[in-house]
């Protein structure tokens, strides 16, 4: 009977523990959720809208227009509408959605992050980025239709199946940065000036891999497959704040195809004789803004 009853009085005394500790329990969930939702029913979206236009302008030089701004659980915030125009940028960037959300594994640390995922040109783009500025991004699926050097009414158009760049946003001198990308069914138009036909040049398949410190990178690989030329190179690439800043120096093998427009042709023989394999070796140099091609490599 003792025991019985020293049984008994243990299970009642951990019952009365457990009944105020579930009470306070509910109660502080109560309380977040009251929270939560009021955060969600009254956020300010008008106002954070303008504060974020306000400080990108501020920062970057930069027209930014966004036409929807919400909050969604658990602290996603979400852009809709976006229209970017930067000096540099060849035309406006218009961004279907934008979502940014904490990198909560990283919140508990003195290096927290954020989450991006960005639709647009029909693709999307991935990125991680920490407060110290490192970044790792994806992009797939973005389609581009883009003016080329004026005043010439040049347009490139095409793909970026696949591109990866891990590195910092800082580009500070010593910081580790690598890019990847891959691009397919390239292709120049606007060239019926100078006597080609309207298919332009096309460029095929197109690959890129660099690595680099700082704003200093070296072009490891660059080539061109399944187009009108046969495409190698490597050389060297400076990131400038602006294209005209940007400076390339690159060394090209290139090998016309059979199906090469003449006059696209006769171009390139006065850029440089080829060799006794057919094989041209030119050199691509000056900054991205205004590139210059010339014999030598």
């Amino acid at each position: 009977m003792s025991f019985l009853s020293r049984k008994t009085k243990s299970k009642t005394t951990v019952a009365a523990w457990q009944r105020p500790g579930l009470f306070l329990l509910s109660g502080i969930g109560l309380l977040l959720l009251g929270l939560l939702a009021g955060v969600y029913l009254f956020f300010p979206a008008a106002t954070l809208k303008q504060r974020v236009i306000q400080e990108v302008e501020t920062r970057t030089g930069a027209s930014l227009q966004i036409e929807q701004l919400s909050l969604y659980p658990p602290l996603s915030l979400d852009a809709r509408g976006i229209t970017l125009d930067l000096k540099g940028l060849p035309q406006p960037l218009l961004i279907q959605g934008l979502s940014l959300s904490p990198q909560w594994s990283t919140l508990l640390t003195g290096n927290p992050g954020l989450q991006l995922q960005g639709h647009l040109m029909n693709g999307t783009i991935t990125a991680g980025v920490l407060k110290s500025g490192a970044i790792n991004a994806v992009a797939a699926g973005l389609h581009f239709d883009l003016p080329l050097q004026k005043p010439l009414p040049l347009t490139i158009n095409g793909t970026l199946d696949d591109a990866t760049v891990a590195g910092s946003t800082r580009l500070d001198q010593g910081t580790v940065t690598s890019m990847t990308l891959q691009l397919s069914e390239v292709s120049i138009h606007g060239l019926e000036l100078l006597g080609a036909d309207s298919r332009g040049i096309v460029l095929g398949e197109i690959s890129l891999e660099t690595e680099g410190l700082g704003r200093a990178m070296k072009v490891k690989t660059l080539s061109a497959r399944g187009g009108d030329f046969i495409v190698n190179g490597d050389g060297t690439l400076f990131i400038g704040r602006t294209a005209a800043t940007s400076r390339i120096k690159l060394a090209l093998q290139v090998r016309p195809g059979a199906n090469l427009d003449p006059s696209i042709a006769s171009l390139l023989e006065l850029a440089g004789q080829a060799d006794g394999e057919g094989v041209h070796h030119l050199q691509l140099t000056g900054t991205l803004a205004k590139p210059l091609l010339k014999s030598g490599g």
